[in-house]
This record gives structure tokens, C-alpha cells and sequence, in this order.
């Protein structure tokens, strides 16, 4: 599934330095629909014993607060390490969220580049139960209309 080329388009590609301070979140303003999103981090600058390149973050749109997003999906980005996530909070009022990235304070420089996946998605677990009960229902309609069928028959010999 993953495994396609051309399934994969890439929204983010950004690279920032800073020798003195700590370099600014990257948040870019592109709303993202899909759930499942690949990430790369890199920096040329970092020792290769370094683990951690930063911490990502879903936002999604609220009725409230002074920012108008709220916090979905928090998660920790390897350095030098490609990513897949599949976000588990997605608003059900909104298919679109953006997310803001905050390098460690000890990198002096970032490359930050996300994927949105744009192929076919897999079944949710609301979409799996809506499709067993709507199973459920006709194999229930199925059995009453061959019990029927069945003492009909019977009726008859």
C-alpha cells in the first residue's frame, strides 16, 4: 500500500539554520486531508550519535480559544530516520488539519520534509463496524426470509 511512488505527494520541503539561537517552528499553512502522513528530518550539522530531531504536531480547527486549533497528535521525529504516520484524531466536523514542527534547541540547522499520502486509504474502525452491521442486518433479513421459505414448504408436505 505504502509502497507506491505515486501515492505519495510531497507538501513540506524546508531546511532552516541558526548558529546562535534555537531554530523556529516550522509551521507552514497547508491543510492536510489525509490521515497518513510520511516524514524525513535531517541535519548535517548533528553528530550521528543524535537520536531526536524534534516534536510534530497535529492542530485542527475549533470554535475556540485565541489560536482556533486545537492539539490532536503529538509525536517524536527521529533524526535521519523516514516516518509513517497515520493520525488518530481527525476532527469529524473537518477533514483538514495542520501541523507545526519544533526542532530540538541544540540542532543548528533542520531539513524537514512531509508526505501526504494521496493513495487509497484504509478502512477506519467506524467504516469496518458500519460495514459488519449493515452484514449483520441482511444476514439476519436473509435468515427470516429462508425460515419463512422453510415452513412454507413444510406447510405444504
Amino acid at each position: 500500500m505504502f509502497d507506491i511512488a505515486s501515492e505519495w505527494k510531497q507538501i513540506i520541503n524546508e531546511y532552516r539554520i541558526d548558529e546562535k539561537a534555537s531554530i523556529p517552528a516550522i509551521e507552514p499553512r497547508i491543510n492536510f486531508t489525509s490521515s497518513i502522513i510520511g516524514i524525513f528530518a535531517t541535519s548535517s550539522t548533528s553528530p550521528t550519535t543524535w537520536y531526536s530531531a524534534g516534536e510534530l504536531l497535529q492542530l485542527y480547527p475549533v470554535g475556540f480559544g485565541a489560536s482556533g486549533y486545537a492539539q490532536g497528535d503529538y509525536l517524536k521525529i527521529v533524526l535521519n530516520r523516514y516516518q509513517v504516520h497515520k493520525f488518530s484524531k481527525i476532527p469529524f466536523n473537518s477533514n483538514k488539519y495542520l501541523i507545526s514542527f519544533a526542532p530540538k534547541f541544540y540542532l543548528k540547522d533542520i531539513s524537514l520534509k512531509v508526505w501526504e499520502y494521496v493513495g487509497k486509504e484504509p478502512p477506519t474502525l467506524e467504516s469496518l463496524e458500519t460495514s459488519i452491521k449493515a452484514t449483520h442486518q441482511r444476514v439476519i433479513a436473509e435468515s427470516v426470509a429462508i425460515k419463512t421459505l422453510l415452513n412454507k414448504i413444510q406447510n405444504k408436505i
